[in-house]
């Protein structure tokens, strides 16, 4: 969702710039694929989590996973879809019915769970640092109870952020808050969360090799070392596809050529939809590397 969405809701800035039927076109087939690849693949890990018969899913870690696969559900079933029917009427250079009611949706749905994604990320992330620096004590530590907490919190804060308009702050204003506290922050706080976990993984692996071989520790400590790295994969997958809005969003609003460019336009908007592929591909990635996500 580009930065000039969010304004202007009765009408669809981009008719106006932007006039190539084979370019909308494109774009609603792309969003069609992606939303049903976002949908099913999200659809069918929250099944697997729901019929796992030994509940082992349902651990303080899987209610993070389920969160944020949750998040890329809603993202994909009630943004997406409606962004690529969007430009299906776009393609035929007419506005959407109901265009007003329905960027609003769009717009509180976007926010709330890209930033309920990206502070899952980081929760997961201390979870994992947890887990390898201080073992013994991380069930104490990190409890069902406490993630449910942490998971409310983050989607009523998802939520609270989209009224920051109503408080009367400019769009640019607005548009920077939400850029640095969805990407700049939250990359601050992972790159010295995983400082901290590789740190920890290399003292324990120390520890173990001094202490001599024990099973039990080494094999949980395998365990951590591939939830980290599923993490780092999803963080990776996150940043990879948040990254380029994130480029054209600043040269949106402090470069006037582009402003004023059609084609700088189009690469805006296309590339706006990158920030779903990491919703469509974080199930797989589970699948992949969490062999228990692959148990029937």
């Amino acid at each position: 969702m580009s930065a000039t969405n969010l304004s202007d809701l009765d009408n669809d800035i981009y008719l106006s710039i932007i006039h190539n039927k084979t370019y909308w076109t494109s774009l609603a087939v792309l969003g069609f694929i992606l939303a049903i690849a976002i949908t099913a693949g999200n659809s069918m890990l929250l099944y697997t989590i729901y019929k796992d018969p030994r509940k082992s899913l349902r651990s303080a870690p899987g209610f993070l996973i389920t969160n944020l696969s949750v998040a890329d559900l809603l993202l994909g079933l009630l943004n997406l879809s409606i962004v690529a029917v969007r430009d299906v009427y776009r393609s035929q250079l007419i506005n959407m019915p109901f265009l007003g009611i329905l960027k609003a949706f769009m717009y509180i749905v976007f926010m709330t769970t890209l930033f309920v994604s990206c502070n899952t990320i980081i929760v997961m992330s201390a979870t994992c640092y947890v887990a390898i620096n201080q073992p013994l004590e991380y069930k104490t530590i990190v409890t069902t109870k406490r993630i449910k907490i942490c998971i409310a919190v983050l989607w009523i804060m998802g939520l609270g952020t989209c009224l920051l308009p109503v408080a009367g702050l400019s769009q640019q204003t607005f548009v920077m808050i939400y850029l640095h506290t969805h990407a700049t922050i939250p990359a601050i706080l992972l790159t010295v969360i995983y400082v901290k976990v590789f740190r920890a993984v290399a003292r324990r692996t120390r520890e173990l090799q001094q202490s001599g071989y024990d099973k039990v520790a080494t094999k949980s400590l395998e365990r951590e070392r591939n939830m980290v790295v599923v993490v780092i994969i999803i963080l990776a997958l996150f940043y990879i596809t948040y990254m380029p809005q994130y480029i054209t969003i600043h040269l949106l609003y402090f470069c006037n050529s582009c402003q004023q460019s059609v084609t700088f336009h189009e690469i805006d908007v296309a590339l706006s939809r990158f920030v779903y592929l990491s919703s469509a591909i974080n199930p797989f990635v589970y699948a992949w590397r969490v062999p228990k996500y692959r148990k029937p």
